[in-house]
């Protein structure tokens, strides 16, 4: 069964169902989530083993966790979207 309700929002719009049903999007933008510090920091800090278990295990969630709050507040201060849209790219 699918939960109706969503954390902050509560109930969504029978509009917004109506209005997004068919939509096939392209371009979702690129996944942080497994490799942000990999493809960003030099190889030469991930050849200790403790140094990167801290990295990927602790650093990485909190590094995407902002890029994605970045993203969420450039949606925010866009007058040309709306402000419950979650496709961010």
């Amino acid at each position: 069964m699918v939960d109706l309700t969503e954390k902050r929002k509560g109930i969504p719009s029978v509009y917004k169902a109506t209005y997004e049903n068919g939509w096939e999007l392209k371009n979702l933008g690129y996944d942080y989530g497994n490799n942000l510090l990999k493809k960003t920091l030099s190889n030469y800090l991930f050849r200790n083993q403790r140094l990167a278990t801290f990295l990927e295990k602790h650093l990485q969630p909190i590094m995407v966790f902002w890029l994605n709050r970045v993203k969420f507040i450039r949606i925010y201060f866009n007058f040309g979207v709306p402000k419950d849209y979650d496709k961010i790219n």
